[in-house]
């Protein structure tokens, strides 16, 4: 049925050949032939001749009668008035159009691609400052650590130069005690020594009036 209803399609129409760029004749009857798994039209084509300069068609063009034979394949296009063929150099017409929405979504994707390829660029650019960012904390970091260190270091200098600080006010303390026993002896010496060196004079005073037949002196 379905070869019947293109067979009736194919019939009584002009027969153009799109690679030719001319008109082949008028299809005035159809046949079916199959070889193996694929089967062919055999058209009836009437030649397109004296074609007068007016252009116009008339009965009189039409001479000689041929076969050609044509594959689905090589069917371009089916109109009221007439069949174009391409000799399956030329794909289908639904062919043509689906390969024209292929190229529409190839061009959107394309596009779509550029627009992310771009964002990629945006985002590489944003991703290298983050980066040199990250390295110069990295670096700030390193001083920091470095100074941290180095505080470390002194807060255990200061602790210990703490304790030595308190051990030095402690023996100055201790000192200021000892300096005040020493006060206190040596005043006690010196009072010991001045009483022990008037009563010596004294004794010699004495002894010296005592031999002169003098007073003894009241010091």
């Amino acid at each position: 049925m379905a070869e019947s209803s293109q067979e009736n399609l194919l019939v009584n129409k002009f027969l153009i050949s799109l690679v030719d760029g001319k008109i082949i004749g008028y299809v005035t009857g159809i046949t079916v032939e199959v070889q193996h798994d694929k089967f062919y039209f055999i058209l009836k084509v009437k030649a397109l001749e004296n074609i007068g300069k007016t252009g116009e068609f008339h009965p009189g063009m039409f001479s000689t009668e041929k076969k050609i034979k044509i594959s689905p394949e090589d069917i371009v296009s089916v109109g009221s008035d007439a069949i174009i063929i391409g000799g399956g150099k030329v794909p289908p017409v639904k062919e043509i159009e689906r390969l024209v929405q292929v190229a529409s979504e190839y061009s959107m994707l394309a596009k779509e691609l550029e627009e992310k390829e771009k964002l990629l660029q945006e985002l590489k650019a944003e991703n290298l400052s983050l980066s040199k960012q990250v390295s110069e904390l990295e670096r700030e970091l390193k001083r920091y650590q470095v100074l941290k260190e180095d505080f470390e270091h002194l807060k255990e200098q200061l602790i210990k130069q703490e304790g030595q600080l308190e051990m030095a006010r402690e023996y100055i303390k201790l000192l200021e005690g000892l300096r005040h026993d020493i006060d206190a002896i040596k005043a006690n010496v010196e009072k010991l020594t001045t009483g022990y060196v008037e009563e010596v004079v004294r004794n010699i005073v004495n002894e010296e009036l005592n031999a002169r037949g003098l007073k003894k002196t009241l010091l």
